[in-house]
């Protein structure tokens, strides 16, 4: 058998089952080597900082203020009587967050930290799940200071009254018990110095008894992140990532990710890296660059998590594919684009922009198409809802469709139903007066109503306040049609000889769509002649 005395300045041995190794440990305890050698041997998690945690700083300030006396000078508490919070509840969607915040406060306290993910430590046997709770208690007592973090808490303590079985009853029962402190007068120091963080995305289904001071001291929301979050975010996790992204490039691009969460973020980054990996694979390593293209073609594959229930439409409409129509596109800018493109200006006039804009007109007047161009152009999210979608038989599901979504034409006058009750569509209308005017504030959306028929919709929706502009989108004019002909044209293949100021003049009367259906038909009309025809002449299209 050979030996093998491995030296930590080599690089590659071959071993094989003859081979005898020795470990040096003086290595370890030698201060020249001990930083090096104690990450190689001894490999741990990379530690999560606070500066590693972007758009959150307001949480994380509150969150540090609640634990980090309470872990490191509990005594400040007790000598003035007072009980040291023994727990903060982290709340809001998934991937905002939660339990990065949790993990930092951790590390960067130096506490012992001890995970629980809610569903783990349920055991089919009797009284299994309540020790093993009372055990992770005792192992924070001993070890303290130290940071509880139990993920996804309603799992593990729903409302009671609501709980499916006996189990979750007795869960909660044990939990409230550990968390009022029902410790020894000899290990009383220790137990007061023991904090537990909770994460839900659900904080409705959390028992109430768990929600009082005492036990949640303080319950912090973990929002969507807003544009400047979004650009922290991303300034963040690109700081290990080398990249070639400009400040400006970021920011526009923050601006535009609207529903993105920090989780989505992440994977953004991660997917551009992937891409980068794949396009630059001829390159050495240190070489690797992420450009602003990987991140857009990364950020069309990922979708915003908090838009992933609903049905989002990202359309390619632009202002130069509505023919004409100068004035009413005029209108809409100033309604949607400026209050997002120059807040400031609102706020220095004192004004807040408009919350609704109603188009009306003959049908196929490009109502909503106008619409589409208007989320194009602003970079906002589109959702587009039609009225008799949200109808449904049972009670209250219909008000739930207009609560949950930001709906685009639904209003019909109440009462008008004739059956002397109240209609499915009067309690859709009522909850989307309290959407648009109630004591929730609507932030940054605008809601784009289009109908055929405005004498019908209920005077309550249309007063300022709730529908501000009301904008009529009429037939278009001689010059309106021209510029949709030579829209419409652009996109076929068609002869030189097709004349526009004609087309425009024989025309009239005709809505944009009509106008759009006449090109479609001249198309037609060229394949039944000859299937193979290149062309479309001006003669067939008039």
């Amino acid at each position: 058998m050979e030996d093998l005395d491995i030296d930590h300045h080599s690089a590659v041995y071959q071993v094989t089952q003859n081979t005898k190794i020795k470990f040096d440990t003086t290595l370890l305890s030698n201060p020249a080597n001990s930083d090096t050698n104690d990450t190689a041997l001894n490999p741990v998690k990379k530690k999560i900082a606070y500066d590693h945690i972007g758009g959150l700083s307001e949480q994380v300030a509150t969150v540090r203020e609640m634990v980090e006396t309470t872990l490191q000078n509990p005594e400040l508490f007790i000598q003035y009587g007072l009980k040291p919070p023994r727990g903060v509840l982290l709340f809001g969607p998934p991937g905002t967050g939660k339990t990065l915040i949790a993990r930092a406060v951790a590390q960067e306290t130096g506490a012992h930290s001890i995970v629980i993910n809610g569903p783990e430590i349920i055991s089919k046997y009797y009284g299994e799940t309540e020790q093993k709770l009372r055990n992770i208690f005792e192992e924070a007592i001993q070890n303290a200071p130290t940071v509880i973090f139990i993920d996804e808490i309603d799992a593990l303590c729903p409302k009671r009254d609501e709980a499916p079985s006996e189990l979750e009853k007795r869960v909660v029962t044990t939990l409230l018990t550990l968390m009022d402190g029902a410790a020894s007068s000899d290990n009383e120091n220790q137990s007061s110095r023991v904090v537990v963080l909770g994460a839900s995305n659900r904080p409705n289904a959390l028992d109430e008894a768990l929600r009082r001071p005492g036990r949640f001291d303080r319950e912090v929301e973990i929002g969507i992140p807003t544009s400047a979050a979004r650009l922290e975010i991303l300034g963040a996790i690109l700081k290990s990532i080398p990249n070639s992204v400009s400040s400006q490039e970021l920011e526009v691009m923050a601006g535009q990710l609207h529903g993105y969460v920090g989780a989505d973020l992440a994977a953004v980054c991660r997917e551009a890296g992937l891409k980068c990996i794949r396009r630059s694979a001829h390159l050495d390593a240190s070489q690797l660059c992420v450009n602003v293209n990987d991140m857009k073609e990364a950020i069309s594959e990922i979708r915003p998590s908090a838009m992933r229930e609903i049905l989002l439409e990202v359309p390619k409409v632009y202002w130069n594919d509505v023919g004409g129509q100068d004035n009413i596109k005029q209108r809409l800018k100033e309604s949607v684009e400026w209050p997002l493109q120059h807040p400031e200006a609102f706020s220095r006039l004192g004004i807040r922009p408009p919350k609704g804009i109603l188009l009306y007109g003959p049908p196929g007047c490009s109502k909503t198409l106008m619409a589409k161009a208007l989320a194009t152009e602003a970079g906002s999210n589109f959702i587009a809802v039609k009225g008799p979608e949200l109808f449904s038989k049972w009670v209250g599901e219909s008000e739930k469709a207009v609560r949950e979504d930001e709906i685009d034409a639904l209003a019909v006058k109440r009462g008008s139903s004739g059956d002397g009750g109240t209609s499915v569509a009067d309690r859709v209308l009522s909850q989307l007066l309290n959407e648009l005017d109630g004591i929730e504030p609507l932030v940054n959306v605008t809601v784009v109503a289009a109908t055929n028929r405005p004498d019908i919709i209920d005077s309550a929706l249309l007063r300022p306040g709730r529908i501000d502009r009301i904008l009529y989108v009429g037939p278009p004019d001689l010059a309106s049609r021209r510029e949709i002909f030579r829209i419409q044209i652009q996109k076929m293949t068609c002869d030189n000889d097709v004349d526009l100021e004609e087309l425009a003049a024989m025309s009239e009367g005709c809505s944009g769509a009509e106008a759009v259906s006449i090109c479609q038909d001249a198309a037609l009309f060229a394949m039944e002649e000859d299937i193979h025809i290149e062309t479309v002449s001006g003669n067939r299209i008039i």
